[in-house]
């Protein structure tokens, strides 16, 4: 087994960590907005298996999991792809992983899993701080354009918006319960659309051809949820 973890700390660890705190994250129970971002996210690239990941000190949380083959909450830092993903700003893709993939990372399980395809983008807070990743798997290699890469930044976005509403509304409990489901229906009636609308212009075998008008209808989620999280403060 591979352990080479310490190549996967970034220099700013200690702080990212705090700041990670703050969010209320490590814990795995299901929260349905984002398993619906998942599960949409999974659907538009046409991929097995999604999930959030969020990085801890030693080991990363599996959070929103969609259809992942084995039922996991946590993995070790080192054998977790996402551990090298908080490490850049572009989305990371591996089209065809293999033990020269990610240094550092011991990939043996994805191996056992049959899983040859990777790609994740940060969950990057407005302070700069890499949390985590929402990221993509596949069992067969597969290319990944630069116009999917763009879809999926823009679809990790949408989440760090919502996991910041989530923050603000945490620290204000006596407001969460009211502005909450507003939010779940709004965003559930775009990610329908969304979903749809990825269904409509695919193959059913086929990888999505993602087009300007789905990554217009992210943006449309994202813009949404910006204005929820204004509102809030605005009450806050």
């Amino acid at each position: 087994m591979v352990d080479n973890s310490t190549s996967l700390i970034p220099a700013n660890d200690a702080a990212r960590l705090q700041a990670l705190a703050g969010y209320q994250l490590l814990d795995a129970r299901s929260e349905k907005v984002l398993d619906d971002v998942v599960a949409a996210t999974a659907r538009l690239f046409g991929v097995s298996n999604a999930m959030l990941s969020i990085v801890e000190k030693d080991e990363v949380l599996v959070k929103a999991p969609y259809n992942l083959p084995v039922a996991v909450e946590r993995v070790p830092r080192n054998m977790s792809l996402c551990s090298a993903t908080i490490l850049q700003d572009e989305t990371a893709v591996y089209e065809n992983m293999n033990l020269a993939s990610a240094p550092g990372v011991d990939i043996s399980l994805l191996q056992q899993l049959g899983l040859s395809f990777y790609a994740g983008h940060n969950l990057r807070t407005p302070d700069g701080f890499n949390l985590g990743s929402l990221c993509v798997y596949d069992g067969p290699p597969r290319q990944f354009s630069p116009i999917e890469r763009a879809l999926l930044a823009t679809l990790a976005g949408v989440v760090m918006r919502l996991l910041e509403l989530r923050r603000t509304l945490g620290a204000h409990a006596d407001s969460t319960a009211v502005l909450w489901a507003p939010v779940y229906g709004a965003i559930g009636g775009q990610l329908a659309r969304l979903t749809a609308l990825a269904e409509s212009t695919t193959p059913p075998d086929a990888a999505p051809a993602l087009t300007e008008g789905v990554a217009a209808e992210v943006k449309a989620i994202a813009t949404v949820i910006d204005q929820f999280v204004a509102a809030t403060l605005k009450r806050v």
